[in-house]
């Protein structure tokens, strides 16, 4: 997600963005969305400045679609260089606009249906003794 000029105003093509993300939560469980800021400027500045972009990103999540904050995990990484932030390239490449990216964690065992914490011991051979 491209922010203008550094601001953390999100435009209506940013909100559309996160609008599908969200989408594909529904009904979901175990996981975390994991929101990495990134800015152009060098040293504290940027890493505040990508910090008030992560900021924006959760604050829409929370109170457009719900999305409880302890599934939100922020990182300001300032100007640090970025692997593959386009989708056909590993390449590892400094920013040169200030920008977001999301990324969906999931916890395999917490989402599946019913699963307790006592099948996931019995499923990994842990046994539990009195």
């Amino acid at each position: 997600i491209a922010f203008r000029g550094g601001q953390p105003v999100l435009r209506p093509a940013a909100r559309k963005q996160l609008d599908d993300f969200a989408a594909n939560l529904t009904g979901r469980k175990g996981y975390i969305v994991e929101v990495e800021g990134y800015s152009p400027q060098a040293g504290s500045t940027g890493i505040q400045s990508s910090r008030r972009l992560t900021e924006a990103v959760n604050r829409y999540l929370v109170t457009e679609h719900e999305i409880p904050v302890y599934r939100l995990h922020a990182v300001a990484l300032g100007n640090a260089p970025v692997t593959g932030m386009n989708s056909d390239s590993d390449e590892t490449k400094p920013v040169k606009v200030s920008c977001v990216r999301i990324r969906l964690m999931e916890n395999t065992l917490a989402a599946q249906e019913g699963a307790s914490p006592h099948d996931a011991t019995s499923a990994t051979g842990a046994e539990e003794r009195p």
